[in-house]
């Protein structure tokens, strides 16, 4: 037996042997390796967040500007056109025996709402507004429920008070028809609708091309000047380019 050098004669030969410390340096190593990883993964979604912040606050920088800026258009359009109070050059509809034509366009609003926010509040929306009077007394009448509901929505979307009655026979009680009694005044406008988080607006066209809704969204850096001058040639029936300018959402 060898022990601290020395042998011992008829004694086998044993040698000692200490655990080996290579594994736990493996294992060690693999730690700060983990370690530095999860740092990395930390650090790249920190700068992720930080980006996402930053491109967030460019777009709601961009977004806040297109609304002054219309704001401020339409506020000088309003009250030009509330002097030359021009005809719309549309035609509306209800049926082929009452058409509303060449209505003066007055009495122009234009409305900015801000949302309660911490900080700065946002624009929630800012619209402009204006009334297409006729002063006519009608009375419409209505017997089948495709045909109700479509008179309805055309009065409720042009912003008409309206009284609807069932009239039934006085003797049966049976109904004959829905009778519609309003003065046909219209509203129509533009609303339009920021996006902060995607640096888009939105201009809601409200029955400026007849009883329909349309979408319109824009970029919000290319609200300016040109593009607010395309949308009022539309209003006015002019020849235009708006609907060039962005991407139609809806029509109808």
């Amino acid at each position: 037996m060898r022990l601290l050098g020395r042998d011992y004669p008829g004694q086998p030969v044993t040698e000692l042997r200490y655990p080996s410390t290579a594994n736990n340096f493996t294992e060690f190593g693999t730690r700060v390796g983990l370690l530095d990883d999860l740092k990395r993964q930390a650090d790249a979604l920190q700068a992720r967040h930080q980006t996402d912040s930053a491109t967030l606050q460019r777009h709601t920088t961009l977004v806040e500007g297109a609304c002054t800026t219309a704001f401020r258009y339409w506020l000088e359009l309003a009250k030009q056109l509330n002097v030359l109070q021009p005809p719309s050059p549309v035609r509306y509809v209800l049926d082929s025996r009452h058409v509303l034509e060449r209505l003066p366009m007055g009495d122009f609003r234009v409305d900015a709402r801000r949302q309660s926010t911490v900080g700065t509040p946002l624009h929630e929306h800012v619209q402009l507004f204006c009334q297409l009077k006729s002063g006519r007394a009608l009375v419409l009448r209505r017997d089948f429920p495709t045909e109700i509901q479509k008179l309805e929505e055309r009065l409720r979307l042009a912003g008409v008070e309206f009284q609807a009655e069932n009239v039934r026979d006085a003797e049966t009680g049976r109904y004959q028809h829905t009778r519609f009694e309003f003065t046909a005044d219209l509203h129509a406008g533009i609303k339009l609708l920021p996006r902060h988080d995607s640096g888009q607006v939105q201009f809601q066209l409200l029955n400026l091309e007849g009883f329909e809704t349309s979408v319109v969204e824009l970029p919000a850096f290319e609200v300016g000047q040109a593009s607010l001058d395309e949308l009022t040639k539309l209003v006015l029936g002019q020849p235009h380019r708006f609907y060039q300018l962005g991407r139609l959402l809806r029509r109808g």
